[in-house]
């Protein structure tokens, strides 16, 4: 039963988002919990989880799209008119088409300040250093509250494969409706040279209210690169992720995970819950047909409560399925479904409203 890296990535990143929450700094004096204790801990974690993804849902950003489209049951009650605005806007500004491995962007082609007219249906064009769209935030809106600001969009000629490719180098842009900032996004990012573009240096920061989310890479040597993520938020969610990658080699035009991955350490926080996670790649791929037990073996999975480690994750198989166990400190375990499942209820039930049941085909 051989399990891609894809997969395992998938489950273990699948329990990183499940376990969000919050909570205080943590200390070295941490007194001992019981099993039951931590198994509470584990079910307030999942609340919290959903009570940040309903922040999320009920946001300024979110809400103001489900209103511009009128999302409910997964209908869009304003199809007609948001064609309408879409249409016409091309129009004005001409189709946008990226394909980086042809030719660049050349944002300014398309600069200008394009303003709904809902008298006539159309946008007018006046000249601008940047792209700039007015427009209402739903058909029964007066006035052009929201805009769409494109700032800043560079990028470079690189080669991969042989072959030219464009890859952004900064890019700026956001989104104010009725003079409130509701997403923003800032990119930064420098590339190495020679016969594949490595990343150097990216920077992403983008918010989306009430969440702002990071994103970093930073390259150790050419075979060796450090990952931060984190997500904070004022509703009291918060994440850090802070990861290495190692390859074996830098020939990353012939790249296959199973091959050239060497092992992946990580560090999950969220305000009391960590998780300190390693996966030594090189060992596992090495296995004609690796086990469950040689998987549990190279891919090491500690939780913890604060300070103090309450736990493992490791995989059981279980009626030739192989499933996601966590091993408390007493030595019992169970199948993190105990926790999932209810996570993923809720979940469904928050998008419901939106999305209706097409959701439950969705995970």
């Amino acid at each position: 039963m051989r399990c891609s890296f894809a997969r395992v990535a998938a489950i273990v990143l699948s329990v990183l988002f499940l376990f969000n929450s919050c909570g205080k700094e943590s200390n070295s004096t941490d007194p001992v919990t019981t099993v039951d204790q931590d198994k509470a801990f584990f079910h307030e974690t999942v609340t919290n989880t959903n009570d940040c993804i309903t922040a999320a849902r009920d946001g300024n950003l979110s809400q103001s799209v489900i209103h511009f489209f009128d999302f409910s049951n997964g209908v869009s009650g304003n199809e007609t008119w948001v064609d309408s605005l879409t249409n016409a806007l091309q129009d004005a500004m001409g189709t946008i088409e990226y394909d980086p491995e042809n030719a660049p962007l050349n944002l300014s082609q398309f600069y200008g300040t394009y303003t709904w007219n809902r008298v006539t249906k159309t946008f007018s064009k006046v000249a601008a250093n940047g792209v700039f769209i007015n427009f209402p935030s739903a058909p029964e809106q007066t006035t052009n509250n929201v805009t769409i600001n494109f700032l800043e969009f560079t990028e470079a000629m690189y080669q991969a494969n042989a072959r030219d490719i464009y890859l952004p180098l900064r890019a700026r842009a956001n989104i104010v409706k009725d003079n409130v900032t509701i997403a923003n996004l800032d990119f930064t990012a420098s590339y190495s040279s020679g016969d594949f573009p490595r990343p150097l240096n990216v920077s992403f920061n983008l918010l989306m209210t009430p969440h702002n989310y990071s994103f970093t890479i930073q390259e150790v040597n050419s075979t060796k690169f450090n990952f931060s993520s984190q997500l904070i938020s004022g509703q009291g969610c918060g994440i850090t992720i802070n990861s290495t990658v190692t390859f074996k080699n830098d020939d990353y035009n012939n790249f296959d995970a199973e091959e050239d991955l060497s092992n992946i350490t990580a560090d999950y926080t969220s305000g009391d819950f960590g998780i300190k996670a390693g996966f030594d790649a090189n060992t596992y791929y090495a296995l004609s047909d690796p086990s469950t037990e040689n998987l549990n073996s190279s891919l090491v999975t500690d939780v913890y409560n604060k300070t103090q480690k309450i736990g493992e994750l490791k995989f059981q198989d279980v009626s030739g399925e192989r499933k996601l166990y966590i091993f408390y400190k007493d030595s019992t375990s169970e199948n993190t479904s105990a926790y999932y499942d209810p996570f993923t209820t809720n979940l469904k039930n928050t998008l419901r409203p939106m999305f209706g049941d097409d959701v439950d085909s969705w995970f």
